[in-house]
């Protein structure tokens, strides 16, 4: 799946939390699951990648196999106790053009990650390395933290969280989020001059009289 230059373009002007505020309180949204550096941010189509236990055999048949601009989202299935992910993984994955990889379990090398300057996020960390013995599934629907996430679903994620939007709902939701960031930016503008939220959005209604 490939998303339109314009809409791309659109999507990396706005802010998580500008969607988050479109898609309404409602919407899912995974928060425990964080980046190796908090200047790191991710958008793009999901691969979907189900791992067994501690272990990352789908994983590395995952990367082989996904196209460019896409980000692998993985499902430890519980796996706590080896790295899934690290610095080799993460040269590859920014060789071959991927976006980012999101983990519901521990990744390592937070460093060097960092230093590459390829997205990583993970539920934890760990340095002992997984073992690649046995087989899951790529591109089925999987659970990541909170998120129930499709092949194909875009993933936009930063350090205030995570959230996988439909692909038939990506436009509509980057559209009311690019309103959004235009009308935040005439309130920064009234800020730097001095005037309050409170004044602009008239609050004194809601203080109780006395």
């Amino acid at each position: 799946m490939s998303v339109n230059p314009e809409l791309s373009e659109l999507a990396q002007s706005v802010s998580l939390c500008q969607l988050a505020d479109c898609l309404g309180p409602a919407w899912p949204m995974e928060t425990d699951i964080r980046p190796l550096s908090p200047r790191f941010r991710v958008w793009g189509p999901a691969v979907t990648v189900l791992c067994q236990p501690n272990d990352n055999l789908t994983l590395h048949h995952a990367l082989h196999i996904s196209p460019s601009d896409h980000v692998l989202v993985v499902s430890g299935s519980g796996g706590c106790e080896a790295a899934l992910w690290g610095e080799l993984m993460s040269m590859s994955a920014q060789a071959r053009g991927l976006k980012g990889t999101i983990l519901d379990c521990p990744a390592r090398d937070v460093l060097e990650i960092e230093a590459l300057g390829y997205p990583v996020f993970s539920l934890g960390i760990t340095p002992r390395r997984a073992d690649k013995r046995k087989y899951g599934a790529i591109g089925v629907p999987i659970s990541c933290g909170s998120l129930t996430v499709n092949a194909g679903d875009i993933i936009i994620a930063d350090a205030n969280g995570i959230l996988a939007v439909p692909p038939n709902r990506f436009a509509e939701v980057v559209a009311a989020a690019g309103e959004a960031a235009r009308k935040e930016k005439e309130i920064q503008e009234q800020l730097q001059l001095g005037r309050t939220v409170f004044d602009m959005m008239a609050l004194d209604r809601l203080i109780p009289k006395r």
